[in-house]
């Protein structure tokens, strides 16, 4: 899709107020400078949970157990504590026609 020209950050942060006004939780705007709409807020008390920008995971307050730790929510997905240091990080990927 190299013909095809990148969805503009703006419609990306529309279409996440669009969402999450519908009663989405995990709606994320990614894989652009968007540190509000690519965090994890806490679907019970809005706290801040997981902050990202870009590739970057700034905070990380999650509890070991993957539960809030200013409600006791549990959030979707899988959590294992405790956080970790993981950077800047984008790997290299390189797609083929002959790929098994």
């Amino acid at each position: 899709m190299l013909d095809t020209p990148a969805t503009p950050a703006a419609a990306l942060t529309r279409a996440r107020h669009i969402a999450r006004a519908h009663g989405l939780h995990s709606v994320y705007t990614g894989n652009v400078h968007d540190a509000v709409g690519g965090s994890t807020p806490c679907p019970h008390c809005d706290a801040l949970l997981i902050e990202r920008d870009w590739y970057a995971i700034g905070r990380y307050r999650l509890r070991d157990d993957g539960l809030c730790p200013d409600c006791g929510a549990a959030i979707a997905g899988r959590f294992e504590g405790p956080a970790g240091q993981w950077g800047r990080r984008r790997l290299p990927v390189q797609l083929t026609a002959d790929a098994p």
